[in-house]
């Protein structure tokens, strides 16, 4: 654990890396979704616009799955929409909170998450890593 950065740091240069490619919204959308795939693999599911070639398959929607906590994006005309969803368990039947919040905002969120999943695996920790290079 000592040998890990701050969640901050890791934060800052994860914000760093995708608002370098935040001027084109596309890109950024695309960026962000291998970065996740390559980070979560089980646990990230990437949708993609249709296309005959493959290559020309543009994701539109990525979620993320990490215990309670799902975090959905998806790339509009207008920007990226991101929302975090908590599952909620025991009295009131496991209903769900949802917000819709900033991009900002869902990337603390899902890095939060990580860091905490970080103290308790080795495998957290390394996607932890694997989001910020």
């Amino acid at each position: 654990m000592s040998d890990m950065p701050a969640p901050e740091t890791d934060l800052d240069t994860l914000a760093a890396s995708l608002n370098a490619d935040a001027r084109d919204a596309t890109v950024f959308f695309r960026v962000l979704c291998e970065k996740l795939l390559a980070a979560f693999p089980s646990a990230t599911v990437v949708e993609r616009d249709h296309a005959l070639l493959k290559s020309h398959r543009v994701p539109r929607k990525v979620t993320v799955r990490l215990g309670d906590e799902t975090f959905e994006a998806e790339q509009r005309p207008g920007g990226v929409t991101c929302r975090h969803i908590h599952a909620v368990h025991g009295i009131g039947g496991g209903l769900p909170w949802s917000k819709e919040v900033s991009v900002d905002e869902w990337l603390r969120a899902l890095v939060a998450i990580v860091a905490q999943d970080a103290e308790a695996t080795a495998a957290a920790a390394a996607a932890l890593r694997s989001l910020v290079t």
